[in-house]
């Protein structure tokens, strides 16, 4: 049964307006389907309900509501990507309302960030921090690289957290299910993080893994997660000795771990892809800035001999627009975007629709239909800089 405290039975009840009562109740009865006890305050927020979707009217018309009651987020809340609505004639139509959407947003309040990787400089929370983000690819972070605390919400439930500052206590906000339960060894030569992330989904569905010591780097972490997240339903990870959970083995699990797999070169090579292409995409999780200054160098004094884009973080790429080496880039052929890839490249048909699209992504290629993957090299080399 949940207990709710005097404030919340408050809201709930309608008191301070009956839309942010209905949010309330959302949460209470969202909470009750997973066996949650109460309710815990947030710290943040992130929402996923980005795309201007010509179909979507019941979200509209549930944010019109919240505004209507003078309804603002409670908390510091960052969104997701821009769908790519000017990136085709095509995807106009389908984000038809996109302009009105991204209005609604900016009168509850959100930080108009625009990115998945909303960690990276706008909604960074602390170790053991609770806070209600949906994107999977962020909730993933939060809880494995930054020790932060978020179930994998959904649409509107993000939204109701928002403005309520509350969201339900179970599953990956209590300690007992942050344990882990698969055990990774690796027997790799030459990494590839989003191939072992992309791998890792499929093997663990929905537990939590813990992978034997290795350097990632932030960058990998995030690709790797991202990729994890799509291919499977994890929402959790830990590194030995590297994600802040996990100082070491013993301390990560309760007892023995259920499984242990050892995920070899052989096994992440497999998805490579070594044929012809019409395209390359970086970017999925939106590149950072690190990623991209590190991506870009090869670009130089070259020129692609396939259409080829990067996709970035919003503030990466205003960042990156005043430095010497965009120019350079930009004078190799590569074109900047700051869209999400998968609904710029799916949600219309037809310009590429039959054609092959190569990925550094794993979570691209798992939900972009007809992407190919290929490592770094292999999409620079199929872009004609290596």
């Amino acid at each position: 049964m949940m207990v709710l405290d005097k404030d919340q039975e408050l809201v709930l009840s309608g008191n301070n307006g009956t839309v942010l009562g209905s949010a309330m109740r959302t949460l209470v009865e969202y909470g009750k389907v997973f066996g949650a006890k109460r309710l815990v305050p947030i710290k943040s927020a992130h929402i996923a309900g980005t795309f201007g979707i010509i179909r979507f009217n019941s979200f509209y018309a549930i944010l019109r509501q919240m505004l209507d009651e003078g309804l603002r987020v409670r908390v510091p809340t960052t969104v997701n990507p821009r769908p790519g609505r000017e990136f085709s004639i095509q995807n106009r139509v389908a984000f038809f309302h996109q302009r009105k959407l991204e209005r609604m947003l900016e009168q509850l309040g959100v930080i108009e960030n625009y990115s998945c990787v909303c960690y990276e400089e706008r909604n960074m929370p602390a170790r053991g921090d609770i806070v209600a983000w949906s994107e999977s690819s962020a909730v993933q972070y939060a809880n494995s690289v930054l020790g932060a605390r978020t179930n994998r919400n959904s649409l509107l439930i993000d939204v109701c957290s928002a403005v309520t500052g509350y969201t339900p206590e179970f599953g990956y906000l209590l300690d007992e299910n942050r344990r882990g339960r698969l055990l990774v060894r690796l027997k790799i030569k030459k990494m590839d993080a989003s191939a072992l992330g992309y791998l890792l989904g499929m093997l663990a569905v929905d537990r939590v893994p813990v992978v034997e010591h290795y350097p990632f780097s932030r960058v990998e972490l995030k690709n790797m997660g991202g990729a994890m997240a799509a291919s499977g339903a994890v929402a959790l990870f830990h590194v030995e000795g590297v994600t802040p959970e996990a100082p070491d083995c013993a301390s990560v699990f309760d007892g023995k771990p259920e499984k242990e797999i050892t995920i070899s070169q052989e096994m992440i090579d497999e998805f490579r892809y070594r044929g012809p292409v019409d395209m390359v995409i970086f970017g999925c999780p939106q590149m950072t800035f690190d990623e991209i200054m590190a991506l870009a160098p090869r670009f130089v004094g070259r020129t692609v001999t396939k259409p080829t884009i990067f996709f970035m973080v919003p503030d990466a790429y205003n960042r990156f627009r005043g430095t010497d080496l965009c120019r350079k880039v930009m004078q190799a052929g590569v074109r900047l975007e700051t869209c999400c890839p998968v609904s710029a490249l799916t949600s219309h048909q037809g310009m590429y629709k039959k054609k092959k699209i190569m990925t550094a992504s794993g979570k691209t290629y798992y939900y972009l239909d007809g992407s190919l993957y290929g490592t770094v090299d292999d999409c620079c080399a199929a872009c004609g800089v290596m």
